[in-house]
C-alpha cells in the first residue's frame, strides 16, 4: 500500500460566489463548493494539481507546484480576499501507509511558498491519516 497525498490552495468564506472569484482572478479552480445546510458550512474555491499516490510523497515539490501557478495572481488573490471577506489556506492531505517498508512523506515548504502565503495572509493546514489495506 503506497502513500497518497494532495496539496491544494483554498479560498473560503461565508457567502461568496466562487465563480465570481474565478473571473476576478482569471484562474479556473479545480473544484468549488457552495455553502449549504448542513454542509459545507462555507463556500470554497480550490486550486489543486490533483492527488498523488506513490511510495514517496514530496510535499515540498507539490506545494511549490501549486504556489508557482498562483504566484502571478497574488495581488488579485489578496484583493478578492478583502472584497469578499475570505480566508486562505494551503491544505495538505496525507494518507500514510502503515507498511514499514514504505518511506514516510517528505513534509516541508520552501521559501517561495512561505513568502507567497505570508504575502496574502494564508495559513497552512496538514491533515494526516493512516492508510491500511
Amino acid at each position: 500500500m503506497r502513500n497518497k497525498g494532495e496539496v491544494y490552495f483554498m479560498l473560503f468564506g461565508e457567502d461568496f460566489d466562487p465563480e465570481t472569484v474565478s473571473r476576478e482572478l482569471g484562474v479556473s479552480p479545480s473544484r468549488t463548493r457552495i455553502k449549504a445546510d448542513p454542509t459545507p458550512r462555507k463556500s470554497m474555491w480550490i486550486y489543486s494539481k490533483g492527488e498523488k499516490e506513490h511510495e514517496l510523497i514530496d510535499i515540498y515539490a507539490m506545494a511549490s507546484s501549486v504556489v508557482s501557478d498562483l504566484q502571478p495572481y497574488a495581488e488579485k488573490i489578496g484583493e478578492s480576499m478583502r472584497k469578499h471577506n475570505l480566508d486562505a489556506v494551503l491544505e495538505v492531505v496525507l494518507e500514510i501507509s502503515v507498511d514499514d517498508s514504505i518511506s514516510t512523506p517528505a513534509i516541508g515548504f520552501d521559501k517561495n511558498v512561505i513568502e507567497f502565503l505570508s504575502k496574502i495572509g494564508a495559513s497552512i493546514d496538514i491533515d494526516t491519516y493512516r492508510r491500511v489495506g
